[in-house]
């Protein structure tokens, strides 16, 4: 009852009060998210929007999103998922992937995280998740993203949503997730994931409010 996973629970019910306790009740004015004026074509790759069913965008709670596929001459595809969260309160906040898949039926093969090589900011943290279900295999990329900032772990995420809440009276964030498909060589696939995450980091900096 003691292990980790109650520790884990007992930290995320505090992070939820706590967050519920320090928001202001009118926050700060928030930028508009420009997730659209992320380009479409970058890195060898030309990107086609796709929209998400309504019922699935107000069961998240998202602000606003950036549902794209990139893909490049030779068939390669990369998925872009950015969800924009205005305001966060308790039960409406960035939902983490780890969460999600199970529920959309993807089983979690592997995870970890890396560093992301960025020119600009040196190397940030990110997760690294492998999903498959009876037919398919993804290599997933994912990360928090706020004011500037490139976190990995949602307990940090939630620390800074609450120092945010505090000092500025904002509590604004985004979730950014890159899906390749492994496609039998898992190897090649977190290596372009990795390679089209390092383009795209500096490029939301300028669409999410910082």
């Amino acid at each position: 009852m003691n292990g980790p996973r109650w520790w884990v629970a007992l930290l995320v019910l505090l992070a939820a009060a706590t967050l519920e306790y320090a928001l202001p009740q009118a926050e700060a004015p928030v930028p508009h998210a420009r997730l659209q004026n992320l380009p479409l074509a970058m890195a060898g790759f030309t990107a086609q929007d796709f929209r998400i069913e309504p019922r699935l965008v107000a069961a998240s709670s998202v602000d606003a999103y950036l549902n794209r596929i990139y893909r490049d001459d030779s068939g390669n595809e990369v998925g872009v998922y950015v969800g924009y969260y205005k305001n966060q309160r308790a039960g409406d906040s960035v939902h983490s992937p780890k969460n999600c898949f199970p529920g959309s039926g993807w089983q979690a093969v592997y995870s970890s995280r890396i560093a992301l090589p960025l020119q600009r900011s040196g190397k940030s943290e990110v997760n690294l998740y492998i999903v498959e279900n009876e037919q398919q295999r993804f290599v997933v990329l994912y990360w928090y993203q706020s004011h500037g900032r490139i976190i990995a772990s949602e307990y940090r995420a939630k620390y800074f949503t609450v120092r945010d809440a505090i000092l500025l009276h904002r509590t604004d964030s985004a979730l950014v997730r890159i899906t390749v498909p492994a496609a039998g060589d898992e190897a090649r696939a977190r290596r372009s994931a990795i390679a089209f995450a390092t383009q795209i980091a500096p490029q939301l900096d300028a669409v999410i409010p910082r």
